[in-house]
C-alpha cells in the first residue's frame, strides 16, 4: 500500500548555498551544513509529479512542482534550488547546488471579473539523472 504524500511548505534558496550537499543513493541527498532557505508563501498544497523518460541511453527525470501564491514579485533569480515538506516533517530537494538548474515558469493574473483569481501560479521543472532527493537528516 503506499502512502500520501501532501507537500504543504515550500522553500528557495541560491543554489550557490548548496556546496554542502551530497546526493547519496539514487534518490536522497544529505547536508554538511544547511543553507539558509526562504519560505515561500503558498495557497493550499504543492502538487509535485516526477516522471521518468529516456534521453540518449540515459535514464531522465523530469521534476515538476506546482503551487498558488498571492506574492505579485517575480522570481527573478535563475539558479534557485526549492526545499519541500509534507505533512508528515519529510523534506525534499528539487535541484542541486549544480547543473542542471530548475527552470521556473510564472503565471501571474491581474484578472477581468471580480470572482476570477487573483493568484499567481508558479511551475518549477527540474529535467537531471535524479528524481526529486529526499532529504536525509
Amino acid at each position: 500500500m503506499s502512502k500520501l504524500v501532501h507537500v504543504v511548505k515550500i522553500e528557495m534558496a541560491d543554489a550557490s548555498d548548496l556546496g554542502a550537499m551530497q546526493v547519496i543513493g539514487e534518490a536522497s541527498c544529505r547536508f554538511k551544513n544547511l543553507a539558509v532557505f526562504t519560505e515561500i508563501n503558498i495557497q493550499e498544497l504543492v502538487g509535485v509529479t516526477i516522471e521518468d523518460s529516456y534521453e540518449n541511453n540515459y535514464k531522465i527525470y523530469t521534476t515538476t512542482a506546482t503551487f498558488q501564491t498571492c506574492d505579485k514579485k517575480p522570481l527573478s533569480s535563475r539558479q534557485i534550488v526549492f526545499r519541500l515538506t509534507s505533512i508528515d516533517g519529510k523534506r525534499y530537494m528539487i535541484g542541486t547546488g549544480s547543473r542542471p538548474f530548475p527552470i521556473i515558469k510564472e503565471k501571474n493574473s491581474f484578472p477581468e471579473k471580480p470572482g476570477d483569481s487573483i493568484l499567481k501560479t508558479v511551475t518549477i521543472t527540474w529535467k537531471a539523472t535524479v528524481p526529486m532527493l529526499r532529504i536525509v537528516e
